[in-house]
């Protein structure tokens, strides 16, 4: 047993193949963390957003609009006997309630081609009136008459110049009771005047009963001579 004791142990010889596993093993746990540490090294990545473009719109061009005509406009008005002109033509206002009327047409309008006229034109104007008064206006206490003529010129000799009016048979002759319509005209006859510039004239046209002069509508006629620019 002594001897036994004191003799080496004999050397154990490897198992080859345990070690190549043990070999494999090692490698694949370095290349693993190797791999986690480069994982770790790297920066997260970001998603860079695409870059927007924002539309553009061309603006449509601004239309010019059309000229807009100023639209006749009813008027009323009654009148004193001294009223003045008054636009849309009637007269100044009269304490009376019973002589009121309203323009409710007029026919050639103001500043129409039809009322530019040559020497010797001749031109019918008519007002549709309304009776907004009180008193009926009786056919055989009322009359339809000129009652003015302003004649715009720049030579004098023409200030004194007429269109002749005359009143139209049209609407004489009835009678016209509050809220009711008639129409009412005048013929006027363009005269023959001096110099080589248009000249403009104002007719004005009343109702008269009970001496009262009212419901005074007017027109204003443009008169040139052959050869000359309307």
């Amino acid at each position: 047993m002594a001897i036994a004791a004191c003799t080496p142990a004999a050397p154990v010889t490897p198992d080859p193949q345990a070690v190549a596993r043990q070999i494999e093993t090692s490698i694949a746990q370095t290349i693993a963390a190797r791999d986690v540490l480069t994982a770790a090294a790297q920066p997260v990545a970001t998603n860079t957003p695409l870059p927007t473009s924002t539309p553009t719109h061309t603006p449509l061009p601004t239309l010019t609009p059309f000229p807009t005509l100023t639209p006749f406009a009813p008027t009323p008005f009654s009148g004193g006997t001294n009223a003045p002109f008054v636009g849309g033509g009637g007269g100044g206002p009269t304490p009376d309630p019973r002589y009121r009327c309203q323009l409710i047409d007029q026919v050639p309008r103001d500043s129409s081609p039809a009322t530019i006229l040559k020497v010797g034109d001749k031109l019918d104007v008519k007002w549709t009136l309304k009776n907004t008064g009180t008193k009926t206006w009786s056919a055989a206490t009322y009359s339809w008459l000129p009652i003015s003529e302003v004649v715009r010129s720049d030579n004098s000799a023409n200030w004194n110049l007429t269109t002749n009016p005359t009143p139209l048979t049209v609407g004489i002759g009835q009678d016209v009771k509050p809220n009711e319509i008639v129409t009412l005209g005048v013929e006027l006859t363009a005269p023959n005047f001096e110099g080589n510039q248009p000249i403009w004239i104002t007719v004005q046209m009343a109702i008269i009963g009970d001496g009262v002069k009212f419901c005074r509508p007017y027109i204003q006629i443009k008169v040139i001579k052959p050869g000359m620019t309307p």
